[in-house]
């Protein structure tokens, strides 16, 4: 099981992943004409795609790195033994937020520019992109959790200050295992799944 540290860290990892993404929006966002809104909207809509799948890439590998350490503990700490399938096992990326998906978000939040704060527009592609960034590392947890016959799931860990869903969804403890069963993140959501064996 991931130590209080272990998650610390691994939510120390993604908040840099972040805070790079951000610096990148925001230095795109600088450079647009905020006096055309078309084409600012069109310029974000060919942008925050390729920005997102850019860094959810690297999202999903901090994930299958961190699930494979996580791993490798727990049959050092005698939860399972690692012979047979359990030895050939090795995690797999999630895949990225799709273009189109990013581009309606976009589209919907370009609204904005068309009024007298445009500057929401940015705003809100912050929080979407921050979603979607970490999506594939939250979903290369889940699915390795779901793929891995030895893991019994996996469970939502809130970070401190968390929102009452979150604390919700976390209070049933290591019951997720479904393929079906996806994690669900809002804006600014530091949550994150560990996989349980």
């Amino acid at each position: 099981m991931a130590t209080p540290a272990e998650i610390a860290a691994y939510r120390q990892a993604n908040a840099g992943l972040v805070a790079l993404m951000e610096r990148d929006l925001n230095a795109f966002w600088a450079s647009l004409n905020l006096a055309r809104p078309e084409r600012v909207r069109d310029a974000l809509i060919q942008f925050v795609p390729f920005l997102t799948a850019q860094y959810g890439e690297i999202a999903a590998a901090i994930a299958a790195d961190w699930f494979d350490q996580l791993r490798i503990q727990a049959a050092q700490d005698g939860l399972f033994r690692m012979v047979g399938a359990a030895a050939r096992f090795r995690s797999a990326l999630a895949p990225v937020t799709p273009a189109d998906v990013m581009q309606r978000q976009v589209r919907f939040g370009a609204q904005h520019l068309f009024t007298d704060d445009p500057e929401q527009t940015l705003v809100f592609l912050r929080g979407e992109t921050q979603k979607y960034v970490l999506q594939p590392g939250r979903d290369t947890i889940t699915q390795n959790s779901t793929r891995d016959r030895v893991a019994k799931g996996w469970r939502r860990v809130v970070r401190a200050g968390g929102c009452d869903w979150c604390h919700k969804l976390s209070s049933r403890g290591a019951v997720f295992k479904e393929s079906t069963v996806a994690f669900d993140a809002h804006h600014d959501c530091n949550c994150t799944g560990v996989p349980t064996w």
